[in-house]
């Protein structure tokens, strides 16, 4: 009877009546589900999610929290780990304290602030205090120097929270409020950071070394105030004569600006120029996999300023130009009829544009999407070694009503039994979160044949391919990577 309670009050639905699991029957799970999916969340729901999943496995999540943040291999979601973390100094002081020294690694040392006011601050500035005494080193020898000067909280900008923040750290660090801004003064001229420089309006940086974030950010500036040289540049990325470093980038970042509208044509060179080094996130194996875009109404909310319908559409545009298996340069969007796009246009501005046709902004029927491949297999006498290896469904994970066996069970199980009586296997189905608003799983942590992904940078395709897969088993295989190895919570 136990067993049966259990089972019941785990069944819920989705917003839309298809019948799904409230967990997955791991609360750390859960919570690789949800990570990068939560930026339109409240603190105290991430705050939950973080509780329930320490609770349960004190090391595992630990390991999700700098996973979750991880700005080169991981989600980069700088909320939810500050979140996270302000969460965890409340419940496990200590064993947020093992893992202070890691914070930058992971992320920037201005997630070291996140400690101000908390009985951990002192061990932040002691970090802080190392890698300043480092830099003002290095300065000195004419040596490299680390990018703390520029994350760290300034005593004379203009945020009232910034000021307080920087006040705190002087005093941490045992130094004036003058001293303190003059040396991370020295410190950021030392290190030449661009925004130095655009103060200043001084254009004579070299474009080619500039961090990826920055040449996003001021690319405006940089056609407002230096358009002939930086068009020059943009020229020489095109022709393959110059780099430019788009490694911090994600896919959306520039899938939201082509689709703003009223784009200059150097704006629109900067973004196609951006959109091309993007680096190859799905290199290290090839499948016969496509992606799946939801287009669909719910996906149109805007989550910590991007609309999870542009996440989707630049994740799916992103894989099938990439894809260099038999579904290469398409993808299927869906919300009320599932249709096969084929990415047309001479530069990332036109295809978004053309691709974003096909969201019709309509219902969430994902079974439709299994359906037409079923259909197309059965009506055409496809063999197994033709049909999608995997299928990633990008997705708010808020499905319409199952018809398949009169929605008694989820989705995939429903669908899954559906192939198998006409003598096919069903795909491996990835479900890829891109805005967290409730409790409805798609699967539970042992299924076989899927996988519970989130977050919006395509590092996570390559996560997840090659290889049996099931939920709690790609979670593992990421988390007991020697990338996370460092970090623990015991």
């Amino acid at each position: 009877m136990l067993n049966f309670l259990k089972k019941e009050a785990n069944n819920t639905y989705t917003e839309n009546g298809a019948m799904a699991y409230r967990s997955t029957e791991s609360f750390c799970l859960d919570m690789f589900f949800k990570a990068g999916a939560m930026r339109n969340a409240s603190a105290e729901e991430i705050e939950a999610v973080v509780d329930r999943a320490y609770a349960e496995d004190p090391d595992k999540t630990m390991k999700i929290v700098f996973f979750a943040r991880d700005a080169r291999g991981g989600l980069g979601e700088r909320r939810f780990f500050r979140t996270a973390i302000s969460a965890l100094v409340k419940t496990a002081p200590e064993a947020v304290r093992k893992n202070i020294h890691l914070f930058s690694e992971y992320g920037r040392f201005d997630d070291l602030c996140v400690l101000l006011g908390t009985p951990l601050e002192r061990d932040a500035a002691e970090v802080i205090r190392t890698q300043l005494n480092a830099d003002m080193a290095a300065m000195n020898r004419k040596r490299q120097a680390s990018l703390l000067a520029k994350w760290l909280p300034s005593v004379n900008t203009s945020s009232k929270e910034t000021r307080n923040n920087g006040r705190r750290m002087a005093a941490l660090l045992g130094m004036s409020e003058a001293e303190y801004r003059k040396t991370l003064s020295a410190l950021r001229r030392y290190t030449d950071i661009i925004e130095n420089r655009l103060r200043e309006r001084d254009y004579t940086f070299d474009y080619e070394v500039q961090p990826s974030c920055a040449m996003f950010k001021y690319r405006g500036a940089f056609i407002r105030n230096d358009n002939v040289r930086y068009t020059e540049y943009l020229n020489k990325v095109h022709s393959g004569e110059a780099n430019l470093n788009a490694g911090r980038l994600y896919p959306y970042d520039i899938i939201r600006a082509a689709l703003a509208g009223n784009i200059s044509d150097t704006e629109r060179m900067s973004l196609d120029a951006a959109w091309k080094c993007l680096p190859d996130l799905t290199a290290s194996r090839r499948e016969n996999a496509i992606a799946v875009v939801d287009g669909s109404g719910s996906m149109t909310c805007t989550c910590g300023g991007i609309r999870p319908i542009d996440a989707a559409l630049s994740l799916g545009i992103y894989f099938a130009e990439h894809n260099t298996g038999a579904f290469a340069n398409h993808f299927i969007t869906f919300s009320e009829n599932p249709r096969l796009v084929e990415i047309k246009g001479e530069d990332i501005v036109e295809k978004a544009q053309y691709c974003r046709t096909f969201n019709e902004i309509a219902n969430t029927d994902l079974e439709a999407v299994f359906k037409l491949i079923l259909k197309t297999a059965i009506n055409n006498r496809v063999r197994q070694s033709e049909l999608p290896k995997k299928i990633y469904i990008i997705s708010d994970m808020q499905f319409d009503y199952c018809v398949t066996g009169g929605n008694n069970e989820v989705l995939f199980r429903a669908v899954r039994k559906l192939y198998s009586n006409y003598g096919y296997k069903l795909s491996d189905v990835v479900f890829w979160n891109v805005n967290s608003r409730s409790d409805a799983m798609p699967v539970t942590r042992s299924e076989t044949g899927a996988a519970l992904v989130s977050g919006y940078t395509p590092s996570v395709f390559d996560m997840v391919i090659g290889g049996d897969i099931s939920p709690e088993a790609v979670m593992n295989k990421v988390l007991s990577s020697q990338r996370y190895a460092a970090v623990r919570a015991a």
